[in-house]
């Protein structure tokens, strides 16, 4: 494995990690999270899954934030906050910004036991298949949305977020 902060031309699974590694290191805020989730509070599978990564063990702090509330949009004023309650979004305390496949793959770096499927499935050939996944999750968290807030819940879509 490179040293951190080492870059290779091309972009791989390893610049991932050592990217998040040097933001870590070297760029982090004190007293913050290393990484923010924006999750959807209204979504009962986003609930499920925010507090099964909370019970995990992890190699950074990852800090839940419901996304489009107030403390959010106070936190990262230029985010797409409408965007956020769509689409999993987490934030680097760099600013970096994942959203979509790549926040799935940061989260699931993050935990110790899903670092190197997450390197792997960060590989070039590899990302569209997280891809696939993470659009079907959020087609079938807003279809979900949808059954449970009906026709007047306006920012709920039936098809998947387009990227």
């Amino acid at each position: 494995m490179p040293p951190i902060g080492h870059r290779r031309a091309a972009s791989s699974a390893v610049d991932l990690s050592a990217e998040l590694a040097s933001a870590i290191v070297y760029g982090g805020c004190r007293g913050r999270a290393p990484l923010t989730a924006l999750y959807d509070e209204r979504c009962a599978l986003c609930g499920r899954l925010k507090a099964w990564l909370a019970g995990q063990a992890t190699l950074v702090p990852i800090e839940f934030l419901a996304a489009g509330s107030p403390a959010a949009r106070a936190r990262y004023p230029s985010l797409d906050h409408e965007r956020t309650t769509r689409v999993l979004t987490v934030v680097a305390t760099d600013g970096a910004v994942y959203e979509g496949e790549r926040a799935w793959l940061v989260c699931a770096w993050a935990l110790p036991a899903w670092q190197p499927v997450a390197e792997q499935l960060a590989g070039r050939g590899r990302l569209p298949l997280v891809r696939v996944f993470s659009r079907s999750v959020d087609w079938y968290r807003h279809r979900l949305l949808r059954a449970s807030y009906g026709t007047t819940c306006g920012s709920c879509r039936t098809t998947a977020p387009r990227a």
